[in-house]
């Protein structure tokens, strides 16, 4: 298994646990209970389940951002002018 596989498989692990963390069943984890008075209810003045899942949100961004410039590459890539293979 090549680097580029490692990191596609990686990025696959990590974007899966995002996807099921942020809208899915981790909100659960961070939801405040409504019956309970000392439940924290923001983060830096934002819902804390609104940051929460823009949060996940953001590493799911990530992954895919990663992924497009290190996994999706073509195996036989043309040197552009300067030599330059990775623009």
């Amino acid at each position: 298994m090549n680097s580029r596989q490692r990191l596609g498989l990686l990025l696959f692990v990590v974007f899966g646990i995002a996807l099921v963390m942020g809208p899915g069943p981790g909100v659960w984890l961070i939801n405040p209970d409504p019956a309970d008075p000392e439940a924290r209810r923001f983060l830096m003045g934002v819902p804390i389940v609104y940051a929460w899942a823009v949060f996940w949100l953001g590493v799911q961004a990530g992954c895919v951002l990663l992924a497009y410039r290190f996994v999706w590459r073509e195996e036989t890539m043309e040197p552009r002018e300067g030599g330059d293979l990775d623009r």
